[in-house]
């Protein structure tokens, strides 16, 4: 007998990382504070309904040599993965150098920014276990002009 749909698999979709047009993303009072986000998979958003994204989301980071995403506290735990080049992570206090295939987890509403290191631009994915997730900056991002940022539900932030 088959399966039913409620216990029916989704069939495997695949999610090209940083193979997306992102979002430029900085703050005006410190040209330092910049990055490029990607939204690849979160529901609300094509690829994530493609990939069946329900019950998560992530977001893809390239930074510049000498940039950085600033501090901010997240609604959910994150996992960053550096897939390029190093960072600088701050997770409250503790500061830690994370290169390629290093990860690093930051509780839920625990400040944390990252930074990168070396001559080459760090690509870092954020995963969240969750669909939806809001992050709080100590400041306002451009383009969006306000430090409230939401990922899922709805969707990303669209410029």
């Amino acid at each position: 007998m088959p399966p039913s749909t409620s216990t029916r698999r989704q069939t495997p979709s695949a999610v090209e990382l940083y193979q997306f047009e992102g979002t430029e993303v900085w703050m005006d009072d410190d040209e330092h504070a910049r990055l490029t986000g990607y939204f690849p998979l979160s529901p609300g958003t094509p690829n994530g309904t493609e990939a069946g994204a329900t019950a998560c989301a992530i977001v893809c980071m390239e930074i510049q040599p000498g940039d950085y995403l600033p501090t901010h506290r997240d609604s959910a735990e994150e996992l960053l993965l550096v897939t390029d080049g190093a960072v600088e992570a701050t997770v409250g206090d503790e500061t830690v150098r994370l290169g390629t295939g290093d990860c690093a987890v930051v509780p839920e509403m625990e400040p944390h920014g990252i930074r990168t290191v070396g001559d080459d631009p760090a690509r870092v994915i954020g995963y969240f276990p969750t669909p939806e997730m809001t992050a709080t900056f100590e400041g306002p991002l451009q383009p969006f002009g306000t430090n409230v940022v939401a990922i899922g539900g709805e969707g990303p932030p669209e410029e």
